[in-house]
């Protein structure tokens, strides 16, 4: 009996132990959230006599279908075309994804490599385009370009390392596809413009970004895993160097639209997300600790990369606090860090317009949600898959023009 008495409170002390860390990553990310929404600052004027050069590239694998839309949009870009050229990486293609980027007026680079991995065609972007150039652009193929988003990096300034523009869902009516653009825009709101406006940065989100060539090429060779746009924040926030959010400029990505897609690409994700985390998770604590803001937040974001972690953990730990069970924190401590992780979100959204009362505006949401309950059974099978490293190409079909314009704020 002793035994199983002990068993139990040891059983206790670990049930609480788990809901006191997720409280306390929920009441943190309720507090970015709101502090940073209140706080929102607005972007200052250009620098004068900053206008620096861009080399914009394109990274495509089996592309042919969209490719030519993209270019289109960087060579239209507001922005003298002196200082600016669009390169096509097409990296292992076995379609005519070269000859479309040329037929648009890209400057094509083709190569091929055993691995798969963006790494590889940005690598072979770096020693094709030259010197020269102020900032490398990357860019997915399937993407749509504000025309003013080139002067909306520049106007950021001569002192920024790196920079990540807004990405924002193209159109599309598909159930899937719709319900993740939701997402992509909550976590715009509710997530990144807060700590910009806090100046906590961003992490490079692999379409958009903006950074020195001389510090690619220093960090480049060092990307292992398929997630190469996290594994370099992290590695950038090691060196104290942090990503800026631009959220004045944005950029229309495709989302997943079928589920097979969707899950292939998750589990990538979050395998490379589980590598990083591994492998640089302790270098990034310890610099927390010495106290870097920028590194905290980015450690706590490793651990808990979705507000859905906190959202069922939080309100695990109400009903059971409710419930008034031995193993219970007092009720006092957890229900407003419950309420927050709900009404916080829900405020900002109905203010923001992200969220309707109407039918419509409400099964979006819903549907949201249970594609985010998705990440728990991919996350399980990412985490017992974590080493392999695999990259299936998705193929692409031309949507309609109007729906990749219309995001694009065509």
């Amino acid at each position: 009996m002793a035994g199983v008495a002990s068993a139990l409170r040891w059983l206790r002390l670990g049930i609480r132990t788990a809901e006191a860390a997720v409280l306390a990553v929920s009441a943190y990310q309720s507090a970015v959230t709101l502090a940073g929404y209140l706080k929102h600052r607005e972007p200052g004027p250009p620098p004068a006599g900053w206008r620096p050069r861009f080399a914009l590239v394109v990274c495509a694998r089996d592309e042919e279908a969209v490719i030519g839309r993209v270019v289109r949009d960087l060579l239209d870009q507001e922005y003298p075309p002196e200082l600016r050229e669009v390169f096509v990486v097409a990296h292992n293609c076995t379609d005519g994804t070269a000859a479309a980027a040329r037929a648009a007026g890209a400057k094509v680079i083709e190569t091929s490599s055993p691995t798969p991995g963006k790494a590889w065609a940005i690598r072979a972007a770096l020693d094709a385009v030259g010197a020269g150039y102020d900032y490398l652009g990357v860019f997915d193929a399937d993407a749509r370009v504000e025309t003013r988003m080139l002067a909306a990096v520049a106007g950021r300034g001569p002192g920024t390392a790196c920079l990540q523009v807004e990405t924002v869902p193209i159109s599309d009516p598909e159930w899937i596809a719709e319900g993740y653009g939701f997402g992509r825009r909550a976590r715009n709101l509710f997530w990144w413009r807060p700590r910009e406006a806090l100046g906590l940065g961003t992490t490079i989100s692999g379409c958009g970004w903006f950074i020195r060539p001389d510090l690619l090429r220093q960090e480049l060779p060092r990307i292992t895993t398929l997630t190469e746009d996290l594994e370099l924040t992290v590695r950038l926030a090691l060196r104290g160097i942090p990503v800026a959010y631009v959220p004045e400029a944005r950029v229309a990505v495709g989302e997943a639209r079928d589920l097979g897609t969707s899950v292939r690409q998750r589990l990538r994700w979050v395998r490379g997300h589980l590598l990083v985390t591994r492998r640089l998770w302790l270098g990034l604590a310890l610099r927390a600790a010495r106290g870097d803001a920028r590194a905290l937040d980015l450690a706590v974001y490793l651990i808990a990369p979705t507000r859905m972690l906190t959202r069922v953990g939080a309100s695990a730990a109400a009903l059971h606090a409710l419930a008034g069970v031995p193993a219970a924190l007092p009720r006092g401590a957890v229900l407003p860090v419950a309420a927050a992780e709900w009404f916080v979100p829900a405020v900002i959204g109905l203010r923001e317009r992200l969220i309707t009362f109407s039918r419509e505006g409400l099964e979006l949401a819903l549907r949201h949600s249970v594609l985010s309950l998705l990440w728990f059974p991919i996350g399980l099978w990412a985490l017992a898959t974590a080493q392999a490293q695999s990259w299936a190409p998705t193929r692409r079909n031309l949507r309609e023009v109007t729906h990749g314009e219309a995001a694009a704020g065509r």
